[in-house]
């Protein structure tokens, strides 16, 4: 029989709201002694049954709620159901895999009801990271899950030091199932790919590509016609191809990763579009100075930088650097150009980054209209009472 888990009063809401995180200030008492990815019943204070999880011990999230049925077993078949139905849905509705989209992401955590699990596809690979111990525990039938309905022959696992330290596994980056290849192979938007698999040299972006920026390249590729381009922080280049491909006449893509120049060099090579992009190493606020001191000017700005807040004591940092990036990139736009901004800190809410672009702009003595602000593609679903499952912010504005 299961562990039971007490909320306190005053702690439902948000749970029953559909929030699928129990919080340890929330929990009142456990009634039997779970062990470490055991499944327990998550009660309010009348009794009433919330949902099921698995139990994380060590973590100031001890349950992440995988269903609201307490009757539910959370076993090998209930994990292949929840896998199966993401392939499905993903197939019916966002057309993924198709022939020019063969990356994609397969299961997004909350978003896919499996709380703790993120997979991402690559052609006839997919890379699997693991947040929680109730999923590790259950890895097997997971990679058995996704061998069936993700149509995948190769499985590569993909570590979190802060996820595995929180949680108390060890992952080491690499293949767990089928034959060994150093790269991961796919296209998006008609353009080939090929980074390096989890383990190999060069590797180590998280699940090992961005997929959540998809359909923000798509638009920028389709914006991109006869325009100067410069993809800032860019890593293979990612947004400075879709660029390139929709038209656009020079791009620029700058990142401070040898791996990634290489990389995004030899991709844009294989392609045939190493004509229209240069590659630059650098520190891209470094470039950013130097392009505005030489009176670099062009079309379309996109500013793509690494997550600036890890939590919510460093929102004000992180904010002030938004400020400045934006305000350098301002003043490397042309009269009337496109600025592409963005933040993946999910602890900087939209009205935040907005105010943060606004006044970089501002800085830069001009003016901005926001044409659309945008979110990770259609692949990242994430429950509606889930705020912290939008965490990209895409903002896209014309400066006159």
């Amino acid at each position: 029989m299961s562990a039971i888990v007490h909320l306190r009063p005053g702690f439902v809401q948000p749970v029953w709201a559909g929030h699928p995180w129990v919080f340890a200030q929330a929990i009142a008492r456990t009634e039997g002694s779970p062990g470490a990815g055991d499944e327990v019943l998550v009660l309010d204070p009348q009794g009433k049954a919330l949902g099921r999880g698995y139990w994380s011990p060590g973590s100031a999230i001890p349950v992440r709620l995988l269903t609201r049925d307490a009757n539910a077993t959370l076993d090998a078949r209930f994990l292949a159901r929840r896998i199966a139905e993401a392939a499905r849905w993903r197939r019916e509705v966002a057309n993924l895999p198709s022939p020019d989209h063969t990356g994609y992401r397969l299961v997004n955590a909350e978003g896919d009801q499996l709380p703790g699990l993120t997979v991402d596809v690559f052609g006839d690979a997919a890379s699997v990271q693991f947040g929680t111990v109730g999923l590790k525990r259950r890895e097997e039938a997971i990679f058995d899950a996704l061998a069936e309905h993700a149509r995948v022959t190769r499985l590569y696992e993909v570590s979190s030091e802060r996820h595995q330290q929180r949680e108390g596994f060890t992952v080491t980056d690499g293949l767990v199932r089928g034959s060994p290849s150093p790269t991961l192979d796919f296209v998006e938007g008609g353009v080939r790919f090929t980074v390096p698999a989890p383990g190999a040299e060069g590797g180590g972006q998280k699940t090992g590509y961005y997929f959540d920026q998809r359909e923000n390249r798509a638009l920028v590729g389709s914006l991109a016609k006869g325009r100067r381009v410069l993809d800032a922080y860019s890593y293979v280049g990612g947004f400075a191809l879709a660029a390139a491909k929709g038209g656009a006449r020079e791009v620029r893509s700058v990142d401070s990763s040898a791996h990634a120049i290489a990389a995004g060099e030899r991709i844009a090579r294989e392609n045939g579009l190493d004509g229209v992009i240069t590659h630059t190493r650098g520190d891209a606020k470094t470039v950013l100075t130097q392009l505005a001191d030489a009176g670099e000017r062009f079309d379309l700005v996109v500013l793509d930088p690494p997550k600036l807040a890890h939590s919510a004591r460093e929102v004000e940092k992180a904010t002030g650097h938004y400020r400045r990036l934006n305000a350098m990139a301002t003043r490397v736009l042309a009269p009337g150009g496109l600025l592409v901004t963005c933040s993946c800190s999910g602890s900087v809410n939209v009205d935040t980054f907005l105010r943060a672009v606004s006044a970089g702009v501002r800085d830069a003595g001009r003016d901005a209209s926001v044409l659309a602000v945008r979110g990770a593609a259609t692949d990242h679903p994430s429950p509606v009472a889930f705020a912290e499952g939008r965490y990209l912010k895409c903002v896209v504005a014309r400066v006159p």
